[in-house]
């Protein structure tokens, strides 16, 4: 996938279709590389704060989002995700004596 087209996906709101047709609203919120694939990391804007890895597909004119299933992958980009919330937050802070 063209790297223009997965910068374009941070930020942007994501509508997934459950099977039973029920509609989930998450924010792709990161990127990040594991074994030779992107995975995109969505979180949900409701009060439940759900994380769901998933790995970005073009098919045909829409984008997919294909949920990671296997243990490694999840673990190794939770972990991943969360090294970078936390440098986000540091960033943050204010330096001492402000």
């Amino acid at each position: 996938m063209a790297s223009r087209m997965m910068r374009e996906l941070i930020g942007a709101q994501v509508a997934l279709t459950a099977p039973d047709g029920e509609v989930w609203r998450f924010r792709c919120d990161a990127l990040l590389p594991y074994a030779g694939e992107t995975y995109a990391v969505l979180v949900s804007g409701e009060d439940e704060g759900q994380v769901l890895i998933t790995r970005p597909e073009r098919q045909g004119e829409t984008m997919a989002f294909i949920a990671a299933r296997e243990a490694d992958v999840v673990e190794y980009v939770l972990d991943k995700y969360r090294q970078q919330l936390i440098r986000r937050a540091v960033a943050d802070l204010p330096e001492d004596g402000e």
